[in-house]
């Protein structure tokens, strides 16, 4: 089973949680919970691979782990270890709901170094991609986003791939910021994103943003 798949239904789970908790201590859920929602999505996955794929998730900033003290057990019989539940970090939350105002989550997350040391260059300002567009292309812009952040979560990519990504993704949302796009530009940024079709986990989204700008621009 393709592990970035996986962890992309994790997070589908988790956010699907989120949105029905009421309170923030109701957000968290445990690993077994949590490996029976993602059955739900893919029914022969076993609680390892969904505690392995938690993992990764945790050390890309996309989930939390929260240690819970079971507080009755630690007052009657002492040093009991806490058990660790989970839910969507703040990039975990933007990986969905990107685009508002008040989104200050990274659209880095997911990629190890961004910062302009060793072989990589900071994209954009401040570590924020520029998130201005024409109003008339703001589908197009957010179905960009929508394959940025799910690309940057892939395990299967290293920095350097994520980051050539970036520039092809950055280079569409540059032009449609304008009134006029290249759609000579935008044709070659939309042929080297075409491999990304072959990785399940962003397929789809890579689908929806060729066939938008397809539809737009007869490209």
């Amino acid at each position: 089973m393709e592990e970035d798949l996986v962890r992309e239904k994790i997070l589908e789970s988790l956010y699907k949680h989120h949105k029905s908790a009421r309170s923030r201590a109701s957000q968290m859920v445990g690993i077994r919970d949590l490996a029976r929602l993602v059955k739900q999505h893919l029914p022969k996955i076993k609680e390892n691979e969904v505690a392995a794929n938690v993992t990764f998730l945790v050390q890309n900033s996309l989930v939390e782990e929260v240690a819970v003290e079971n507080y009755f057990a630690k007052k009657n019989f002492g040093g009991t270890k806490p058990t660790y539940k989970y839910r969507l970090s703040r990039d975990g939350l933007g990986y969905f709901e990107h685009g508002s105002k008040f989104d200050h989550s990274s659209v880095f997350a997911g990629i190890g170094d961004i910062s302009g040391s060793g072989n990589f260059i900071l994209i954009g300002n401040n570590n924020s991609v520029t998130s201005l567009s024409n109003v008339a292309f703001s589908e197009g812009h957010k179905l960009v986003e929508d394959l940025r952040r799910r690309v940057n979560a892939l395990g299967e990519l290293d920095d350097e791939e994520k980051i050539s990504i970036q520039g092809d993704l950055e280079t569409i949302k540059s032009q449609l910021a304008k009134s006029k796009p290249d759609t000579g530009i935008l044709a070659k940024a939309k042929d080297n994103l075409n491999f990304l079709g072959n990785i399940a986990a962003v397929a789809p989204y890579l689908m929806k943003l060729a066939e938008w700008l397809t539809s737009t621009f007869n490209i």
